[in-house]
């Protein structure tokens, strides 16, 4: 029954007011639009515009028409262009950058989306540490990269929130209050870190003081220190996940209040945005149905 380029029509002449302003943005001759719109009417069975003395104005029935016009019509153009970012993505290279917790937990799934998805795309994944991922990233070594992100850096697009975990190689029991999880003897990356940042702010927040013992800069460092019972830290599920289910190290949730670190895609000047908007989709339906983002 409706016609979709009749409703383009009608969404054009509503957003210019007049059909002979309608008629030169869209290319066709007035006499041939008004035609349109008539047809349309005929359709539809009652009148969707007022003809008035200067321009045109929608009818109470045609502003539900054209409510329904606009959102179909911005579907149709959501569609045409994921549709083209597809076809513009075939035969091309995409270098992804990982961090570390991100590439033991994800990669074999953003791997299999990838080809599913994007079956003509080569990808390229790099696992570099989140210092080297915002380096290559602003030298333009790789096209995307997930990321945690600082206040000082520019933020392309949220992935996912991670709650984080107190980690130590004693026991600890499913959960922990933030305020239990600051007493103990916390080895924790320097204050530049995201993730420091990120912990930093919440106990800020809720009030309380971090049993600080220790900083190191490096993840897998602070793990084997903390197997080795030097002191405890504090992770997401995802950089710790391995070592739990080895019992190496113990994991308990932190709550009162829930703690995160934000998870970022980060885009290189030659990506365009429906190429980015399309990998950034797809991180965000891994990260969420993977069950090591919650446990």
């Amino acid at each position: 029954m409706l016609d979709l380029r009749r409703l383009r029509y009608l969404v054009a002449i509503a957003d210019c007011g007049s059909m002979s302003a309608a008629a030169r943005q869209l290319g066709i001759a007035q006499p041939a639009l008004s035609h349109h719109i008539t047809e349309l009417e005929r359709l539809v069975g009652f009148p969707v515009l007022h003809r008035l003395a200067r321009g045109v104005k929608a009818t109470e029935k045609g502003e539900v028409l054209l409510s329904h016009a606009r959102e179909i019509t911005e579907k149709v153009r959501q569609a045409e262009a994921e549709i083209r970012a597809i076809a513009y993505l075939d035969e091309r290279v995409i270098r992804l950058s990982l961090i570390p917790s991100w590439a033991t937990a994800f990669a074999p799934s953003i791997i299999s989306e990838v080809a599913a998805s994007m079956p003509k795309v080569s990808l390229r994944l790099i696992e570099a540490r989140n210092d080297e991922s915002l380096r290559l990233i602003r030298l333009g070594k790789v096209d995307m990269a997930v990321a945690l992100v600082g206040a000082e850096e520019k933020v392309d697009d949220l992935i996912v929130k991670e709650s984080l975990f107190a980690v130590s190689s004693r026991p600890l029991g499913r959960s922990m209050p933030l305020e239990a999880a600051a007493k103990l003897n916390l080895i924790l990356p320097p204050r530049d870190n995201p993730l420091r940042a990120s912990i930093d702010e919440a106990a800020t927040r809720a009030g309380i003081n971090l049993n600080v013992t220790m900083e190191i800069d490096g993840q897998d460092t602070i793990k084997r220190a903390v197997g080795a019972g030097i002191g405890a830290t504090i992770l997401s599920w995802n950089s710790v996940q391995q070592e739990h289910e080895a019992g190496q190290l113990q994991a308990a949730h932190i709550v009162d209040p829930v703690i995160y670190r934000s998870i970022h895609l980060l885009k290189g000047r030659e990506v365009d945005e429906r190429t980015f908007r399309l990998f950034r989709d797809l991180l965000r339906s891994v990260a969420r149905r993977e069950p090591s983002f919650n446990p």
